[in-house]
Protein backbone atom coordinates (compact mmCIF):
# COMPACT_ATOMS: atom_id res chain seq x y z
CA UNK A 1 0.00 0.00 0.00
CA UNK A 2 1.50 3.30 -1.07
CA UNK A 3 0.86 6.51 0.82
CA UNK A 4 0.48 9.52 -1.47
CA UNK A 5 -0.45 12.51 0.66
CA UNK A 6 -0.50 13.76 4.19
CA UNK A 7 -4.30 13.96 4.04
CA UNK A 8 -4.31 10.20 3.97
CA UNK A 9 -2.31 9.87 7.17
CA UNK A 10 -5.42 9.87 9.32
CA UNK A 11 -6.86 7.03 7.27
CA UNK A 12 -3.78 4.86 7.63
CA UNK A 13 -3.33 2.44 10.45
CA UNK A 14 0.11 3.65 11.42
CA UNK A 15 0.53 1.03 14.18
CA UNK A 16 0.27 -1.64 11.50
CA UNK A 17 3.34 -0.36 9.70
CA UNK A 18 5.07 0.67 12.87
CA UNK A 19 4.71 -2.69 14.55
CA UNK A 20 4.87 -5.31 11.86
CA UNK A 21 8.06 -4.36 10.04
CA UNK A 22 9.90 -3.21 13.16
CA UNK A 23 8.96 -6.24 15.21
CA UNK A 24 9.85 -8.76 12.52
CA UNK A 25 13.26 -7.19 11.90
CA UNK A 26 13.82 -6.90 15.66
CA UNK A 27 13.12 -10.60 16.16
CA UNK A 28 15.28 -11.63 13.21
CA UNK A 29 18.17 -9.43 14.36
CA UNK A 30 17.78 -10.75 17.91
CA UNK A 31 18.08 -14.35 16.68
CA UNK A 32 21.05 -13.47 14.48
CA UNK A 33 23.90 -13.78 17.07
CA UNK A 34 25.73 -17.11 17.58
CA UNK A 35 24.36 -19.60 20.07
CA UNK A 36 20.75 -19.78 18.90
CA UNK A 37 21.44 -21.80 15.77
CA UNK A 38 19.42 -19.30 13.74
CA UNK A 39 22.23 -17.07 12.44
CA UNK A 40 21.04 -17.62 8.86
CA UNK A 41 18.05 -15.41 9.67
CA UNK A 42 20.47 -12.50 9.51
CA UNK A 43 20.38 -12.76 5.73
CA UNK A 44 16.84 -11.38 5.68
CA UNK A 45 16.82 -9.49 8.97
CA UNK A 46 17.06 -6.02 7.41
CA UNK A 47 14.34 -6.51 4.79
CA UNK A 48 11.20 -5.89 6.93
CA UNK A 49 12.79 -2.77 8.41
CA UNK A 50 13.89 -1.18 5.12
CA UNK A 51 10.50 -2.08 3.60
CA UNK A 52 8.68 -0.34 6.44
CA UNK A 53 10.88 2.74 6.19
CA UNK A 54 10.26 2.92 2.47
CA UNK A 55 6.50 2.76 2.97
CA UNK A 56 6.68 5.76 5.26
CA UNK A 57 8.89 7.50 2.71
CA UNK A 58 5.79 7.66 0.53
CA UNK A 59 4.09 10.11 2.89
CA UNK A 60 4.36 13.43 1.06
CA UNK A 61 4.54 16.95 2.52
CA UNK A 62 5.72 15.64 5.89
CA UNK A 63 8.28 17.79 7.69
CA UNK A 64 11.84 16.55 8.04
CA UNK A 65 11.55 16.63 11.83
CA UNK A 66 8.40 14.49 11.91
CA UNK A 67 9.81 12.13 9.31
CA UNK A 68 13.06 11.75 11.28
CA UNK A 69 11.13 11.04 14.50
CA UNK A 70 9.02 8.48 12.69
CA UNK A 71 12.06 6.73 11.22
CA UNK A 72 13.84 6.78 14.56
CA UNK A 73 10.82 5.29 16.35
CA UNK A 74 10.64 2.47 13.82
CA UNK A 75 14.36 1.74 14.15
CA UNK A 76 14.42 2.03 17.93
CA UNK A 77 11.62 -0.51 18.27
CA UNK A 78 13.58 -2.96 16.13
CA UNK A 79 16.71 -2.23 18.14
CA UNK A 80 14.97 -2.70 21.50
CA UNK A 81 13.59 -6.09 20.48
CA UNK A 82 16.90 -7.18 18.95
CA UNK A 83 18.83 -6.12 22.08
CA UNK A 84 16.37 -7.84 24.42
CA UNK A 85 16.64 -11.15 22.55
CA UNK A 86 20.24 -11.25 21.32
CA UNK A 87 21.62 -9.41 24.35
CA UNK A 88 19.70 -11.32 27.02
CA UNK A 89 23.04 -12.23 28.57
CA UNK A 90 23.39 -8.53 29.44
CA UNK A 91 20.01 -8.67 31.17
CA UNK A 92 21.17 -11.71 33.15
CA UNK A 93 24.31 -9.91 34.33
CA UNK A 94 22.37 -6.78 35.37
CA UNK A 95 19.91 -8.95 37.29
CA UNK A 96 22.39 -11.26 39.06
CA UNK A 97 25.32 -8.95 39.79
CA UNK A 98 23.62 -5.56 39.65
CA UNK A 99 20.84 -6.87 41.94
CA UNK A 100 18.22 -5.31 39.68
CA UNK A 101 14.84 -7.11 39.41
CA UNK A 102 14.70 -9.24 36.30
CA UNK A 103 11.93 -7.27 34.58
CA UNK A 104 13.67 -3.97 35.33
CA UNK A 105 16.94 -5.44 34.00
CA UNK A 106 15.15 -6.40 30.79
CA UNK A 107 13.81 -2.86 30.44
CA UNK A 108 17.31 -1.44 30.99
CA UNK A 109 18.68 -3.69 28.25
CA UNK A 110 15.84 -2.91 25.87
CA UNK A 111 15.92 0.83 26.44
CA UNK A 112 19.67 1.30 26.98
CA UNK A 113 21.37 -1.15 24.66
CA UNK A 114 18.28 -1.12 22.42
CA UNK A 115 18.69 2.62 22.03
CA UNK A 116 22.22 2.14 20.75
CA UNK A 117 21.19 -0.61 18.31
CA UNK A 118 18.15 1.37 17.19
CA UNK A 119 20.17 4.53 16.65
CA UNK A 120 22.64 2.56 14.55
CA UNK A 121 19.81 1.20 12.40
CA UNK A 122 18.41 4.72 12.08
CA UNK A 123 21.76 6.09 10.91
CA UNK A 124 22.28 3.23 8.46
CA UNK A 125 18.81 2.97 6.96
CA UNK A 126 16.79 5.99 8.07
CA UNK A 127 19.15 8.91 7.45
CA UNK A 128 19.55 8.22 3.70
CA UNK A 129 15.79 8.35 3.22
CA UNK A 130 15.71 11.78 4.81
CA UNK A 131 17.83 13.23 1.98
CA UNK A 132 16.73 11.01 -0.91
CA UNK A 133 13.55 12.36 -2.44
CA UNK A 134 13.18 10.15 -5.50
CA UNK A 135 13.34 6.34 -5.33
CA UNK A 136 14.54 4.77 -8.55
CA UNK A 137 17.33 2.58 -9.91
CA UNK A 138 20.02 4.72 -8.27
CA UNK A 139 18.98 5.01 -4.64
CA UNK A 140 19.34 1.32 -3.73
CA UNK A 141 23.04 0.85 -4.62
CA UNK A 142 23.80 4.24 -3.07
CA UNK A 143 22.10 3.26 0.20
CA UNK A 144 24.03 -0.02 0.23
CA UNK A 145 27.29 1.81 -0.40
CA UNK A 146 26.44 4.20 2.45
CA UNK A 147 26.13 1.28 4.89
CA UNK A 148 29.42 -0.25 3.69
CA UNK A 149 31.26 3.06 3.92
CA UNK A 150 29.90 3.94 7.35
CA UNK A 151 30.08 0.63 9.20
CA UNK A 152 33.86 0.53 9.86
CA UNK A 153 33.81 4.06 11.26
CA UNK A 154 30.60 3.95 13.25
CA UNK A 155 31.23 4.23 17.03
CA UNK A 156 29.64 1.54 19.19
CA UNK A 157 29.41 0.84 22.90
CA UNK A 158 29.68 -2.86 22.05
CA UNK A 159 31.39 -3.30 18.68
CA UNK A 160 28.96 -5.60 16.90
CA UNK A 161 28.83 -5.61 13.17
CA UNK A 162 26.02 -7.29 11.33
CA UNK A 163 28.30 -8.63 8.63
CA UNK A 164 30.28 -11.17 10.59
CA UNK A 165 27.44 -11.60 13.06
CA UNK A 166 25.31 -13.03 10.26
CA UNK A 167 28.03 -15.09 8.61
CA UNK A 168 29.72 -16.49 11.71
CA UNK A 169 28.66 -19.99 10.69
CA UNK A 170 29.45 -19.60 6.98
CA UNK A 171 33.05 -20.92 7.04
CA UNK A 172 33.81 -20.20 3.38
CA UNK A 173 32.31 -16.73 3.09
CA UNK A 174 33.79 -15.80 6.47
CA UNK A 175 37.30 -16.04 4.99
CA UNK A 176 36.63 -12.79 3.11
CA UNK A 177 37.27 -11.01 6.39
CA UNK A 178 40.99 -10.95 5.58
CA UNK A 179 40.16 -8.82 2.52
CA UNK A 180 37.25 -6.59 3.52
CA UNK A 181 37.10 -7.12 7.28
CA UNK A 182 34.33 -8.81 9.20
CA UNK A 183 32.40 -5.55 8.91
CA UNK A 184 32.52 -5.68 5.10
CA UNK A 185 30.48 -8.90 5.08
CA UNK A 186 27.40 -6.73 5.62
CA UNK A 187 27.58 -6.37 1.83
CA UNK A 188 25.82 -9.72 1.55
CA UNK A 189 23.05 -9.24 4.12
CA UNK A 190 22.21 -5.58 3.45
CA UNK A 191 22.75 -6.23 -0.26
CA UNK A 192 20.07 -8.92 -0.24
CA UNK A 193 17.62 -6.61 1.55
CA UNK A 194 18.02 -3.85 -1.04
CA UNK A 195 17.91 -6.33 -3.92
CA UNK A 196 14.63 -7.85 -2.72
CA UNK A 197 13.28 -4.36 -2.15
CA UNK A 198 14.05 -3.58 -5.78
CA UNK A 199 12.12 -6.64 -6.94
CA UNK A 200 9.20 -5.57 -4.75
CA UNK A 201 9.17 -2.16 -6.43
CA UNK A 202 9.16 -3.78 -9.86
CA UNK A 203 6.31 -6.09 -8.92
CA UNK A 204 4.08 -3.44 -7.32
CA UNK A 205 4.78 -0.24 -9.25
CA UNK A 206 7.11 -1.08 -12.14
CA UNK A 207 9.24 1.88 -11.09
CA UNK A 208 12.31 -0.35 -11.38
CA UNK A 209 13.48 -1.61 -14.76
CA UNK A 210 13.55 -5.38 -15.14
CA UNK A 211 16.83 -5.20 -17.07
CA UNK A 212 18.47 -3.29 -14.21
CA UNK A 213 17.18 -5.76 -11.63
CA UNK A 214 18.46 -8.75 -13.59
CA UNK A 215 21.90 -7.11 -13.76
CA UNK A 216 21.83 -6.38 -10.02
CA UNK A 217 20.77 -9.96 -9.25
CA UNK A 218 23.55 -11.33 -11.45
CA UNK A 219 26.13 -9.14 -9.70
CA UNK A 220 24.86 -10.24 -6.28
CA UNK A 221 25.02 -13.94 -7.19
CA UNK A 222 28.45 -13.37 -8.72
CA UNK A 223 29.63 -11.83 -5.44
CA UNK A 224 28.46 -14.97 -3.64
CA UNK A 225 30.30 -17.15 -6.12
CA UNK A 226 33.49 -15.12 -5.83
CA UNK A 227 33.24 -15.02 -2.04
CA UNK A 228 32.74 -18.78 -1.68
CA UNK A 229 35.47 -19.51 -4.22
CA UNK A 230 37.93 -17.25 -2.42
CA UNK A 231 37.03 -18.86 0.90
CA UNK A 232 37.62 -22.36 -0.43
CA UNK A 233 40.94 -21.34 -1.99
CA UNK A 234 42.08 -19.47 1.12
CA UNK A 235 41.30 -22.40 3.40
CA UNK A 236 43.21 -24.75 1.12
CA UNK A 237 46.10 -22.29 0.96
CA UNK A 238 46.24 -21.94 4.75
CA UNK A 239 46.02 -25.68 5.33
CA UNK A 240 48.89 -26.21 2.89
CA UNK A 241 50.98 -23.64 4.73
CA UNK A 242 50.06 -25.21 8.07
CA UNK A 243 51.25 -28.59 6.81
CA UNK A 244 54.57 -27.05 5.83
CA UNK A 245 54.88 -25.35 9.22
CA UNK A 246 54.13 -28.58 11.07
CA UNK A 247 57.11 -30.16 9.34
CA UNK A 248 59.23 -27.71 11.28
CA UNK A 249 59.69 -27.90 15.05
CA UNK A 250 57.01 -26.08 17.00
CA UNK A 251 58.17 -23.43 19.41
CA UNK A 252 55.45 -22.85 22.00
CA UNK A 253 53.07 -25.00 24.01
CA UNK A 254 50.17 -23.14 25.58
CA UNK A 255 48.28 -24.57 28.55
CA UNK A 256 44.95 -22.97 29.35
CA UNK A 257 43.59 -23.51 32.85
CA UNK A 258 39.82 -23.18 33.15
CA UNK A 259 39.22 -23.26 36.92
CA UNK A 260 35.51 -22.33 36.85
CA UNK A 261 35.77 -20.29 40.06
CA UNK A 262 32.43 -18.97 41.30
CA UNK A 263 32.19 -15.20 41.40
CA UNK A 264 28.62 -14.71 42.54
CA UNK A 265 29.35 -15.60 46.16
CA UNK A 266 32.50 -13.49 46.21
CA UNK A 267 30.83 -10.35 44.88
CA UNK A 268 27.92 -10.67 47.29
CA UNK A 269 30.07 -11.48 50.35
CA UNK A 270 33.23 -9.30 50.50
CA UNK A 271 34.28 -10.79 53.86
CA UNK A 272 34.45 -14.22 52.27
CA UNK A 273 36.26 -12.96 49.21
CA UNK A 274 39.86 -12.72 50.40
CA UNK A 275 40.13 -16.12 52.09
CA UNK A 276 38.24 -17.81 49.28
CA UNK A 277 40.39 -16.21 46.63
CA UNK A 278 43.56 -17.33 48.41
CA UNK A 279 42.20 -20.87 48.34
CA UNK A 280 41.51 -20.34 44.66
CA UNK A 281 45.16 -19.43 44.07
CA UNK A 282 46.34 -22.68 45.64
CA UNK A 283 43.79 -24.56 43.55
CA UNK A 284 45.02 -22.72 40.45
CA UNK A 285 48.63 -23.70 41.19
CA UNK A 286 47.62 -27.33 41.75
CA UNK A 287 45.68 -27.42 38.47
CA UNK A 288 48.70 -25.94 36.73
CA UNK A 289 51.02 -28.63 38.18
CA UNK A 290 48.72 -31.36 36.91
CA UNK A 291 48.53 -29.80 33.44
CA UNK A 292 52.32 -29.47 33.24
CA UNK A 293 52.77 -33.08 34.40
CA UNK A 294 50.77 -34.28 31.39
CA UNK A 295 53.21 -32.67 28.94
CA UNK A 296 56.20 -34.53 27.45
CA UNK A 297 59.17 -34.02 29.73
CA UNK A 298 61.99 -34.41 27.19
CA UNK A 299 61.28 -31.39 25.04
CA UNK A 300 62.89 -28.01 24.67
CA UNK A 301 59.70 -26.35 23.51
CA UNK A 302 58.75 -23.27 25.50
CA UNK A 303 55.74 -23.63 27.78
CA UNK A 304 53.26 -20.96 28.78
CA UNK A 305 50.53 -21.32 31.38
CA UNK A 306 47.47 -19.14 30.77
CA UNK A 307 45.24 -18.10 33.67
CA UNK A 308 41.98 -16.39 32.71
CA UNK A 309 40.65 -13.08 33.94
CA UNK A 310 39.42 -12.78 37.55
CA UNK A 311 41.07 -15.98 38.86
CA UNK A 312 44.25 -14.42 40.23
CA UNK A 313 43.30 -13.27 43.75
CA UNK A 314 45.29 -10.08 44.41
CA UNK A 315 46.63 -7.02 42.63
CA UNK A 316 49.81 -8.54 41.18
CA UNK A 317 52.02 -5.49 41.59
CA UNK A 318 50.68 -4.53 45.02
CA UNK A 319 50.69 -7.79 47.01
CA UNK A 320 54.16 -9.35 47.21
CA UNK A 321 53.13 -12.64 48.89
CA UNK A 322 50.89 -13.80 46.04
CA UNK A 323 53.25 -12.44 43.39
CA UNK A 324 56.20 -14.38 44.84
CA UNK A 325 54.18 -17.60 44.73
CA UNK A 326 53.67 -17.09 41.00
CA UNK A 327 57.28 -16.17 40.20
CA UNK A 328 58.63 -19.07 42.26
CA UNK A 329 56.25 -21.46 40.47
CA UNK A 330 57.42 -20.15 37.08
CA UNK A 331 61.11 -20.67 37.99
CA UNK A 332 60.56 -24.13 39.45
CA UNK A 333 58.61 -25.46 36.48
CA UNK A 334 60.48 -23.43 33.81
CA UNK A 335 57.26 -22.12 32.38
CA UNK A 336 55.98 -18.67 31.52
CA UNK A 337 52.71 -17.58 33.12
CA UNK A 338 50.19 -15.20 31.58
CA UNK A 339 47.57 -13.79 33.93
CA UNK A 340 45.10 -10.95 34.40
CA UNK A 341 44.96 -8.66 37.39
CA UNK A 342 44.17 -5.09 38.43
CA UNK A 343 46.46 -2.23 39.26
CA UNK A 344 46.14 1.41 40.21
CA UNK A 345 48.11 4.63 40.32
CA UNK A 346 47.49 7.72 42.42
CA UNK A 347 47.52 10.99 40.48
CA UNK A 348 46.67 14.61 41.22
CA UNK A 349 43.23 14.04 39.67
CA UNK A 350 42.55 10.91 41.70
CA UNK A 351 43.25 7.18 41.62
CA UNK A 352 43.33 5.51 38.22
CA UNK A 353 42.47 1.81 38.09
CA UNK A 354 43.48 -0.46 35.21
CA UNK A 355 42.59 -3.94 34.08
CA UNK A 356 45.99 -5.49 33.42
CA UNK A 357 47.46 -8.57 31.77
CA UNK A 358 50.93 -9.62 32.93
CA UNK A 359 53.48 -12.02 31.46
CA UNK A 360 55.92 -13.70 33.86
CA UNK A 361 58.90 -15.39 32.19
CA UNK A 362 60.26 -18.84 32.95
CA UNK A 363 62.96 -17.16 35.04
CA UNK A 364 60.33 -15.52 37.25
CA UNK A 365 60.89 -12.04 35.86
CA UNK A 366 58.03 -9.85 34.64
CA UNK A 367 58.35 -9.54 30.86
CA UNK A 368 55.63 -6.97 30.38
CA UNK A 369 52.19 -5.63 31.22
CA UNK A 370 49.23 -4.44 29.17
CA UNK A 371 46.52 -2.00 30.25
CA UNK A 372 43.07 -2.85 28.94
CA UNK A 373 41.88 -0.50 26.20
CA UNK A 374 38.25 -1.38 25.44
CA UNK A 375 36.23 -1.04 28.63
CA UNK A 376 32.82 -2.67 29.09
CA UNK A 377 30.11 -0.01 29.09
CA UNK A 378 28.43 0.23 32.51
CA UNK A 379 30.60 -2.62 33.79
CA UNK A 380 34.06 -1.03 33.67
CA UNK A 381 33.15 2.48 32.60
CA UNK A 382 30.15 4.79 32.50
CA UNK A 383 29.84 6.20 28.98
CA UNK A 384 29.71 9.99 28.75
CA UNK A 385 30.03 10.33 32.53
CA UNK A 386 31.77 13.69 32.02
CA UNK A 387 28.81 15.04 30.05
CA UNK A 388 26.18 13.64 32.42
CA UNK A 389 27.74 13.62 35.92
CA UNK A 390 24.35 13.42 37.66
CA UNK A 391 23.35 10.30 35.75
CA UNK A 392 26.75 8.74 36.37
CA UNK A 393 26.50 9.46 40.10
CA UNK A 394 23.03 7.89 40.28
CA UNK A 395 24.27 4.76 38.49
CA UNK A 396 27.21 4.40 40.90
CA UNK A 397 24.94 4.65 43.92
CA UNK A 398 22.09 2.44 42.72
CA UNK A 399 23.72 -0.35 40.71
CA UNK A 400 25.98 -2.71 42.58
CA UNK A 401 29.38 -3.86 41.26
CA UNK A 402 29.66 -0.98 38.81
CA UNK A 403 33.30 -0.08 38.31
CA UNK A 404 35.19 2.68 36.52
CA UNK A 405 38.60 1.96 35.04
CA UNK A 406 41.09 4.09 33.15
CA UNK A 407 41.59 3.27 29.49
CA UNK A 408 44.89 1.85 28.28
CA UNK A 409 46.62 3.51 25.33
CA UNK A 410 49.21 1.08 23.92
CA UNK A 411 48.88 -2.00 21.70
CA UNK A 412 51.34 -3.90 23.86
CA UNK A 413 53.31 -6.89 22.59
CA UNK A 414 55.02 -9.25 25.05
CA UNK A 415 58.54 -10.47 24.06
CA UNK A 416 58.33 -14.07 25.22
CA UNK A 417 61.50 -14.82 23.22
CA UNK A 418 63.29 -13.56 20.12
CA UNK A 419 60.91 -15.50 17.88
CA UNK A 420 57.77 -15.62 20.02
CA UNK A 421 55.85 -12.40 20.51
CA UNK A 422 52.31 -12.35 21.79
CA UNK A 423 49.58 -10.04 23.01
CA UNK A 424 47.05 -10.51 25.77
CA UNK A 425 43.91 -8.39 25.33
CA UNK A 426 41.38 -8.70 28.13
CA UNK A 427 37.80 -9.81 27.62
CA UNK A 428 35.83 -7.26 25.54
CA UNK A 429 39.03 -5.84 24.04
CA UNK A 430 38.46 -8.26 21.22
CA UNK A 431 35.19 -6.56 20.25
CA UNK A 432 37.24 -3.66 18.92
CA UNK A 433 39.02 -4.81 15.74
CA UNK A 434 41.51 -1.95 15.96
CA UNK A 435 42.95 -3.28 19.23
CA UNK A 436 43.94 -6.67 17.84
CA UNK A 437 44.97 -5.27 14.48
CA UNK A 438 47.27 -2.80 16.25
CA UNK A 439 48.80 -5.59 18.34
CA UNK A 440 49.49 -7.81 15.33
CA UNK A 441 50.87 -4.89 13.34
CA UNK A 442 53.24 -4.29 16.26
CA UNK A 443 54.62 -7.80 15.88
CA UNK A 444 52.32 -10.10 17.84
CA UNK A 445 52.21 -13.64 16.41
CA UNK A 446 49.71 -14.97 18.93
CA UNK A 447 46.71 -13.33 20.57
CA UNK A 448 45.56 -14.63 23.97
CA UNK A 449 42.25 -13.31 25.21
CA UNK A 450 41.91 -13.49 29.01
CA UNK A 451 38.22 -13.50 29.90
CA UNK A 452 35.72 -14.22 32.60
CA UNK A 453 32.14 -14.60 31.41
CA UNK A 454 30.74 -15.99 34.64
CA UNK A 455 29.03 -12.60 34.96
CA UNK A 456 26.61 -13.66 32.22
CA UNK A 457 25.59 -17.09 33.55
CA UNK A 458 24.44 -19.94 31.32
CA UNK A 459 23.75 -17.78 28.31
CA UNK A 460 25.09 -17.44 24.78
CA UNK A 461 27.73 -14.90 25.87
CA UNK A 462 30.57 -17.43 25.40
CA UNK A 463 29.26 -18.38 21.94
CA UNK A 464 29.37 -14.72 21.02
CA UNK A 465 32.92 -14.32 22.32
CA UNK A 466 34.20 -17.36 20.42
CA UNK A 467 32.58 -16.08 17.22
CA UNK A 468 34.16 -12.63 17.63
CA UNK A 469 37.55 -14.23 18.31
CA UNK A 470 37.17 -16.23 15.12
CA UNK A 471 36.57 -12.99 13.19
CA UNK A 472 39.71 -11.48 14.74
CA UNK A 473 41.75 -14.61 13.88
CA UNK A 474 40.64 -14.48 10.23
CA UNK A 475 41.04 -10.70 9.90
CA UNK A 476 44.62 -10.81 11.21
CA UNK A 477 45.57 -14.38 10.22
CA UNK A 478 47.06 -15.27 13.58
CA UNK A 479 46.12 -18.02 16.05
CA UNK A 480 43.93 -16.85 18.91
CA UNK A 481 43.55 -18.41 22.35
CA UNK A 482 40.34 -17.90 24.30
CA UNK A 483 41.05 -18.46 28.01
CA UNK A 484 37.91 -18.11 30.10
CA UNK A 485 37.34 -18.80 33.77
CA UNK A 486 34.02 -20.51 33.09
CA UNK A 487 34.28 -21.59 29.44
CA UNK A 488 34.29 -22.17 26.59
CA UNK A 489 38.09 -22.01 26.33
CA UNK A 490 39.59 -22.95 22.97
CA UNK A 491 42.54 -22.38 20.62
CA UNK A 492 41.52 -21.01 17.21
CA UNK A 493 43.78 -21.17 14.16
CA UNK A 494 44.49 -18.43 11.64
CA UNK A 495 41.83 -20.02 9.39
CA UNK A 496 39.13 -19.58 12.02
CA UNK A 497 38.93 -23.30 12.86
CA UNK A 498 39.45 -24.84 16.29
CA UNK A 499 42.96 -26.17 16.88
CA UNK A 500 42.12 -27.76 20.22
CA UNK A 501 39.22 -29.24 22.10
CA UNK A 502 36.73 -26.69 23.35
CA UNK A 503 36.08 -26.86 27.08
CA UNK A 504 32.46 -26.84 28.17
CA UNK A 505 30.59 -24.00 29.82
CA UNK A 506 30.96 -23.93 33.62
CA UNK A 507 33.29 -26.93 33.57
CA UNK A 508 36.66 -27.23 35.28
CA UNK A 509 39.42 -28.37 32.98
CA UNK A 510 42.58 -27.62 31.03
CA UNK A 511 43.63 -27.75 27.41
CA UNK A 512 46.96 -27.64 25.62
CA UNK A 513 48.09 -26.88 22.11
CA UNK A 514 51.55 -26.74 20.56
CA UNK A 515 52.06 -23.96 18.04
CA UNK A 516 54.63 -22.64 15.62
CA UNK A 517 54.08 -18.93 15.89
CA UNK A 518 54.12 -17.41 12.44
CA UNK A 519 51.46 -14.98 11.31
CA UNK A 520 50.06 -15.31 7.79
CA UNK A 521 49.55 -12.42 5.41
CA UNK A 522 46.27 -10.54 5.66
CA UNK A 523 45.44 -7.75 3.23
CA UNK A 524 42.87 -6.30 5.60
CA UNK A 525 45.27 -6.31 8.56
CA UNK A 526 47.89 -4.37 6.62
CA UNK A 527 45.65 -2.12 4.55
CA UNK A 528 42.38 -1.75 6.49
CA UNK A 529 42.40 2.01 6.02
CA UNK A 530 42.62 1.51 2.25
CA UNK A 531 39.66 -0.89 2.37
CA UNK A 532 37.58 1.62 4.29
CA UNK A 533 38.72 4.38 1.96
CA UNK A 534 37.68 2.22 -0.99
CA UNK A 535 34.16 1.87 0.39
CA UNK A 536 34.02 5.64 0.90
CA UNK A 537 35.23 6.24 -2.67
CA UNK A 538 32.55 3.93 -4.09
CA UNK A 539 29.91 5.72 -2.03
CA UNK A 540 30.93 9.18 -3.22
CA UNK A 541 31.18 8.09 -6.86
CA UNK A 542 27.74 6.50 -6.70
CA UNK A 543 26.44 9.64 -5.01
CA UNK A 544 27.68 11.79 -7.90
CA UNK A 545 26.13 9.43 -10.45
CA UNK A 546 22.86 9.30 -8.51
CA UNK A 547 22.70 13.09 -8.38
CA UNK A 548 23.34 13.79 -12.04
CA UNK A 549 21.84 10.70 -13.67
CA UNK A 550 19.31 9.45 -11.16
CA UNK A 551 18.10 12.85 -9.93
CA UNK A 552 17.28 11.23 -6.57
CA UNK A 553 17.94 14.36 -4.50
CA UNK A 554 15.50 16.58 -6.41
Amino acid sequence: MKINSEKQISKIKLPKYFWIGSVISGVLLGLNPPGFGTHWLGLISFLPLVFTLEEFHGIKDLSIRKRALMYFGICWLSGAIAASIGGYWITNSIHVFGHVPWFAALILTGIGYGLEVGFQLFIYFGIPLLVIRKLNNWDLPLRLAFVLALDPWYPRLIHWNYGALTFSEFPLLEQLADLIGSSGLILYSAGLAFLLLGWWRWKTSRQMQLKTLLKATTIYLLLWGLGLSYGAWRLYNLETQDSELKAKSSNLTVLVIQPNFSLQDLTSNPELAHSKRQQNLESLLNDSRKALANLPQNTAIQKMLIWPESVYPDPFFKVAESREKVTAFARKHQTSILLATVDWKHTNSGTKFHGVSVLVGADGKVLGRYNKIFLIPFGETIPFSGLFPGVASWLRKNIANMSEFAQGQEYTVFPLSETNQLSAPICFDIFNPEVLRGMVRNGSKLVVNLSNLAWFGRTTASDNMVAVLRWRAIENRVPVVFASNNGESVVIGANGKNMSQQLGLFEEGALSSTLLLQSQFSFYREYAEWVWGGFLFIFFMLGIQAHFRGKIFQ
